[in-house]
């Protein structure tokens, strides 16, 4: 099934999980059904702060995704910044070993912490897009997030002060403050923001379009398939808007990393 005649569709925000309870094939075949082609993803460890052997094996995991299915699955590496040295070295490895599309931040540090910049850095330097994990909160904690998780501001700070970077600001449907958050990012000309998230309120993705503009928009799911499609499909969009959104925007950070 292909969305209004759309070639593709790239889902930039996708995770693998673990078994039993996750099936990457099952996974893959739902996506399928909904229309989406490619999907780039990433594997958390299940305990936060991450240690760096569950997130090499992590990355490691997510590498075997790529080669099982490399028609379908591109890959972000998984980091804990506070590893700093040996961060950078897991993040250069799953770039030029495992071929991987970009980065994935979580909270294990706040995002402007000065030990997420020399991953940025590189990131610069292979054309790698940077995804990281937001909340859209005016007030810094709120129902037990921890203090390393960063906002929108934050993220917009951190594209200001990486103008060469590309930056994905994920889940605009996350939860929270869409507006506040849509209007903290739409001055920053290299940030991105992704469609996923559980919410899916009646014109945020027409809002997102009008504050930051359909080039700065990514689909994304987070996992959420139907509702990530759906939210899509009910939004009043052009087609160019929609193309723009469904593939064409991840397509050009894909190949800009010299990615097929």
């Amino acid at each position: 099934m292909k969305l209004w005649g759309v070639a593709l569709i790239i889902d930039a925000h996708a995770h693998i999980w673990y078994p039993p309870s996750f099936s990457l094939e099952e996974f893959l075949k739902w996506a399928a059904k909904l229309g989406i082609d490619k999907l780039c993803v990433s594997k958390l460890p299940s305990l936060r702060p991450s240690s760096f052997s569950s997130f090499s094996e992590a990355n490691k995991d997510v590498a075997e995704a790529m080669k099982a299915h490399p028609e379908t699955v591109l890959g972000y590496c998984y980091v804990n910044p506070a590893y700093e040295e040996k961060a950078v070295r897991e993040f250069r490895k799953c770039l030029e070993e495992y071929g991987m599309l970009g980065l994935k931040l979580y909270t294990d540090c706040h995002c402007l912490d000065p030990r997420v910049s020399p991953l940025i850095e590189l990131a610069v330097e292979f054309n790698a897009p940077i995804l990281i994990h937001t909340a859209h909160i005016q007030r810094r904690y709120i129902k037990g997030d921890p203090p390393t998780v960063s906002n929108s501001e934050d993220v917009a700070e951190l594209a200001r002060r990486h103008p060469k970077a590309t930056i994905i600001m994920a889940h605009i449907g996350g939860g929270g403050d869409w507006e506040w958050a849509l209007k903290a990012v739409r001055g920053v000309s290299n940030l991105m923001v992704d469609t996923s998230g559980s919410g899916v309120d009646l014109g945020m993705i027409e809002m997102a379009v009008r504050e930051v503009g359909a080039e700065r928009i990514v689909f994304g799911t987070d996992n959420f398939l139907s509702s990530g499609i759906g939210k899509i499909r009910g939004a009043e969009l052009n087609e160019r808007d929609r193309e723009l959104i469904l593939s064409k925007n991840m397509l050009r950070i894909i190949e800009r990393r010299g990615l097929p």
